[in-house]
């Protein structure tokens, strides 16, 4: 049956009607207002998904659930169980009682990584393998860890989700988690200005010219010898590789699932992870395999329906 999937991005909503086995009947995407509330974010998801069911004339009365992805801590009853700098109030939101009074529907609630690495694992590149990590780059860094064809969570809910807030350099800048030397102080887009703006050879590079820093505009600019993007992405490849190692060594995975617009770049970025995991990780080189997620854009959303399809199974 079909279900209401949405994938509460900071940057983007994306929602749509998908079906058994993956199959995405209709989706769209909203602007996000991470800043206001989650009841006025979901209240524009409302009007547009009603505007979808009608378009393909499906009834409330064909939707079996609701599944939406955050990017929050989430336990086993669909509560945030953390406060963070996206969706401030998400933890007071009683995501429940807006399924049943909006819809009249059960939901399930999940962490967006999680969220996506059950997407991949379903549809995607982990299809085949049950021991899973995921590392997703992009405006932070999002990680999750499926083990034995479970989710792992751990007692707090906290298991496998945190890579990007695992520190790294007990050196390092502070956080927008209140920690230091975080993964995503060290390589994620929100900390790449900052990065290079402090860098002795910022005003002599092209990187000082670019208003909204980016990871593609690095690897651009290293095509065209920048020196100083070459600098700043060979700290943030060995940063995103040493994450990996150290969730190879957590978690024993498998396969090593790395998602994000980014790996448009491929072909440089998973040689590079490859060598670091086979050199330092305590296993024969080519015991884990490192794939670039297939269902980039709508892994998160194809991961949610599999879990809202599961409901009452």
């Amino acid at each position: 049956m079909p279900v209401i999937a949405i994938d509460m991005g900071g940057t983007k909503i994306k929602f749509g009607i998908i079906d058994d086995a993956g199959k995405i009947l209709s989706v769209l995407k909203l602007e996000a207002s991470p800043g206001e509330t989650t009841e006025k974010n979901l209240e524009k998801v409302n009007e547009s998904v009603n505007k979808l069911l009608l378009e393909k004339d499906i009834s409330r009365e064909q939707i079996k659930a609701i599944g939406i992805a955050v990017p929050s801590i989430v336990d086993d009853n669909n509560h945030v169980v953390t406060r963070y700098v996206k969706y401030k109030d998400a933890d007071e939101f009683d995501f429940n009682i807006w399924a049943k009074q909006h819809w009249g529907l059960p939901i399930v609630l999940e962490n967006d990584a999680r969220a996506a690495l059950i997407g991949e694992w379903q549809y995607g590149a982990g299809k085949g393998y049950n021991d899973i990590g995921l590392l997703t780059l992009g405006t932070g860094v999002g990680t999750a860890i499926l083990s034995q064809g479970k989710l792992y969570k751990g007692k707090h809910f906290l298991g496998g989700s945190l890579g990007g807030h695992t520190s790294i350099n007990f050196d390092g800048d502070p956080c927008n988690c209140g920690f230091f030397g975080c993964l995503e102080t060290e390589a994620s887009t929100w900390a790449l200005a900052g990065l290079a703006s402090r860098h002795l050879l910022y005003s002599n590079s092209t990187l000082s010219k670019i208003e909204k820093l980016e990871f593609i505009h690095l690897f651009n600019e290293v095509d065209n010898g920048d020196e100083l993007a070459r600098i700043l992405l060979d700290h943030c490849l060995k940063a995103w590789g040493t994450a990996i190692v150290n969730m190879v060594h957590s978690h024993d995975p498998e396969l090593i699932i790395i998602s994000g617009g980014i790996m448009k770049r491929q072909t440089e970025m998973l040689p590079f992870f490859q060598k670091m995991v086979d050199q330092y990780a305590w296993l024969p080189a080519g015991t884990i395999k490192i794939k670039a997620a297939l269902e980039v854009d709508y892994a998160g959303l194809l991961g949610i329906e599999y879990l809202a399809n599961s409901l009452n199974k």
